[in-house]
């Protein structure tokens, strides 16, 4: 780096971002003032100021359970950094249970290691060049943060005159190699940050640089508040390390969710703590419990069931709401499991998924505090019933509806209401409905957050769809087909005319003409072998029904002969053994589960 590049990084970049931190409220002292605290630069929590934060929140406590608890924060057992860091991580959250007499014997007392209800109770420190020093090197991190002497957040800076991209790949490898090198400093890291002022982005341990994102909102300020021309940098800080935002985020908005025997650090995107902050917002300041509900459109793909489930960490964890039930409904058996599985690999409190009708009614009628996961079809009265029941008049319930655009506005919707009908109403949806006879936000409310396509490509949380018209010779173009057969059968008597309609002249016989697909196949393989394959990538076929899925895929494997692997997925039965296109296309939830996760692989991990 040279001395003209070193100069930027710390007056355009550090500097900056201490002022920007100093303006919120933090103190700032140099790395080498600290010195003088620690009794050896390998030490990476500042003790004195730990005890003297934990003394304050909890004053009853002896100097035994105080050293006691010092000692287990700086020797935690663990088998690796991420073990250790969601040890931590529970501890500061969940606070820590030790037994001390308080005048009525021994008992279990809870020590708290900062005070997420009051922020400004806290000691806020930034602290630049903070010198580690040990058996494996040196490091000086540009920035940290400490709250209560725990070094919570690591920033790495670079200088902004250089290429930004390129810059923040640097901070983040940086970042990785400090993990590798000094890996008890980030034992207690809850998210780290590379910066170069124009651009700023935040990522947990163990992420990559492409799992580094960008924070684009400083809720519940807004970017014009910040000034003119506030850089990437100006609003990351705002939005995450205002002092009630960073213990939000740390207390409500980070998961390590299990995948594959393999854990990953989650913390929420901008539009997520943004979206949940809203509905609670509305919840808590409605006039009428009706009030509370409303929409959260979020496009597809932008991490809706994450968003579901920091919403209900964050309502567990709201006194004045007193254990509320939550109840999440879905309306297909794959997206009941998968938010289910969602909930479960990121450690929420038992979610109760209901196995039928019947279970449901019991579930929903067990009290407060229950996690809920169900199908909307499950709404159902029981056979000797003419309407369904009412289960609870309950205020406290919290329905979060999936895809909440669709089989909301009929019966099984009425029901659920009917049921709970003093609950609140909390719609997710990526496709919205705004019909006379339909309306998303007539059912649930008004819109409480929206995150549009637009946006997401622009994050890189989902990528750009392209659509592309394609004719065939079968496809028939002027007339619609009803006006088309109107004309071709205009002397036929009316019985016959419906008789031919039914046999012949629906649209969707012709969508499975094997002629036409025949046609649409091969002009699908030399597409996809001329722009698709070349790119490395995979390519999927939705067909208009399970019928004609089969007959694409036998027309593709004609035309492919084996050089690639194609696989059917549909919905099969018992029914289908004597449907001859398609009997030999069942399969297992488990050969599902097992070809759709090689699908997403690339080629060269799915071997």
């Amino acid at each position: 780096m040279t001395a003209a590049s070193e100069w930027n990084e710390l007056t355009l970049v550090e500097k900056r971002l201490i002022y920007q931190l100093q303006e919120l409220g933090y103190e700032h002292v140099t790395g080498s003032a600290l010195e003088l605290e620690r009794e050896s630069l390998s030490e990476v929590i500042l003790k004195e100021r730990l005890k003297k934060a934990i003394q304050r929140l909890n004053p009853w406590i002896d100097e035994n359970n105080l050293a006691r608890i010092i000692y287990n924060l700086t020797h935690i057992e663990a088998t690796g950094l991420m073990q250790a860091n969601e040890k931590f991580h529970e501890m500061l959250v969940n606070y820590i249970s030790i037994q001390q007499d308080l005048g009525k014997g021994k008992k279990n007392q809870t020590v708290k290691l900062i005070d997420f209800d009051n922020p400004y109770n806290n000691e806020f420190l930034v602290v630049d060049q903070f010198r580690i020093q040990d058996a494996r090197g040196t490091i000086r991190p540009d920035v940290v943060i400490f709250v209560n002497g725990l070094p919570l957040v690591v920033i790495e800076c670079k200088s902004p005159t250089l290429q930004e991209d390129t810059q923040i790949s640097k901070a983040v490898n940086q970042l990785r190699r400090y993990q590798e090198t000094h890996e008890q400093l980030f034992y207690y890291n809850q998210f780290m940050i590379a910066t170069s002022n124009y651009r700023a982005k935040a990522g947990t341990i163990g992420a990559k640089v492409q799992h580094y994102g960008e924070w684009k909102d400083p809720y519940p300020r807004t970017v014009p508040e910040l000034g003119d021309s506030p850089t990437k940098q100006d609003i990351l800080v705002a939005g995450m390390l205002a002092k009630e935002n960073l213990l939000d985020l740390i207390q409500n908005f980070i998961v390590f969710e299990v995948d594959g025997g393999r854990v990953i650090k989650k913390i929420a995107r901008y539009q997520q703590f943004r979206a949940v902050n809203k509905a609670i917002q509305r919840i808590l300041h409605a006039k009428t419990p009706k009030d509370r509900g409303g929409v959260i459109w979020h496009t597809q793909g932008s991490g809706k069931s994450l968003t579901m489930l920091y919403l209900a960490v964050k309502l567990r964890r709201i006194k004045e709401l007193q254990n509320p039930t939550i109840v999440v409904v879905t309306d297909r058996k794959d997206l009941d499991d998968q938010i289910t599985k969602t909930f479960r690999k990121c450690g929420f409190p038992n979610p109760q998924q209901a196995e039928s009708v019947k279970d449901l009614k019991r579930l929903l009628q067990q009290g407060p505090g229950s996690t809920i996961m169900t199908l909307v079809q499950k709404f159902q009265p029981d056979k000797d019933q003419d309407e369904y029941p009412e289960l609870s008049r309950s205020e406290n319930i919290f329905v979060l509806v999936d895809e909440s655009h669709r089989t909301q506005y009929k019966g099984l919707a009425m029901n659920m209401r009917k049921g709970l009908p003093n609950a609140c109403y909390l719609g997710f949806t990526g496709t919205p409905i705004d019909k006379e006879d339909k309306s998303t936000t007539r059912t649930f409310g008004s819109y409480i957050d929206k995150y549009t396509i637009e946006q997401a490509v622009d994050d890189g949380a989902t990528v750009p769809i392209f659509y592309e018209a394609r004719m065939v010779n079968l496809h028939l173009q002027g007339d619609s087909l009803d006006r088309l057969f109107d004309r071709k059968f205009s002397d036929y008597s009316e019985e016959d005319r419906e008789r031919i309609k039914k046999k012949y002249a629906k649209e969707e016989a012709i969508l499975v003409a094997p002629g036409r697909i025949g046609q649409i196949a091969l002009d699908i393989v030399e597409h996809f072998e001329n722009y698709i394959l070349p790119n490395g990538f995979k390519a999927q076929v939705v067909a208009v029904n399970r019928e004609a899925a089969a007959i694409y895929k036998q027309k593709l494997d004609e035309l492919i002969n084996r050089k690639y692997e194609t696989a059917l997925i549909i919905s099969t039965g018992p029914e289908d053994k004597n449907n001859e296109l398609l009997k030999d296309y069942s399969l297992s939830r488990e050969e599902e589960k097992q070809l759709i996760e090689r699908f997403k692989k690339p080629f060269e991990e799915d071997m």
